[in-house]
């Protein structure tokens, strides 16, 4: 997996930039004086929007924990998975329909004339 690339900004100057946004500055020029897309501001703005200092401090540590938990849940499901296959037997397959799993084939005899499908209002009789 491709790692994402880190902001140039902190999180606390951005929400110093979403600040200057509710307070009247036009987000035009709060793009434009932090060399930031248009894109990018109304991204920070979804994310972090009405977060205070605080709050962001404890979601990034949320995250952080998530992570870790995730990890370790991936970690143990392994472990389980290579218990569980080393100790039962492989699951018996299947043997393949005839009909390919399309249903019974009925000929045209045993439709009486019957057109059925999606295009079965277009279909003329023979």
């Amino acid at each position: 997996m491709k790692p994402m690339r880190h902001s140039q900004h902190t999180d606390s100057e951005i929400l110093h930039l979403l600040y200057e946004a509710d307070a009247g500055i036009s987000v035009a020029e709060i793009c434009r004086t932090a060399h930031i897309s248009l894109r990018t501001f109304y991204r920070w703005r979804r994310r972090y929007g009405s977060l205070t200092p605080p709050a962001l401090l404890l979601m990034k540590e949320l995250q952080a924990e998530n992570r870790r938990l995730r990890a370790l849940v991936d970690k143990l499901s392994e472990r389980s998975h290579e218990a569980v296959g080393s100790a039962s037997p492989p699951a018996p397959r299947l043997a393949p329909r005839p009909d390919h799993g399309f249903g019974p084939r009925v000929s045209p005899e045993q439709m009486r004339g019957a057109s059925l499908g999606r295009f079965a209002s277009v279909r003329g009789t023979r």
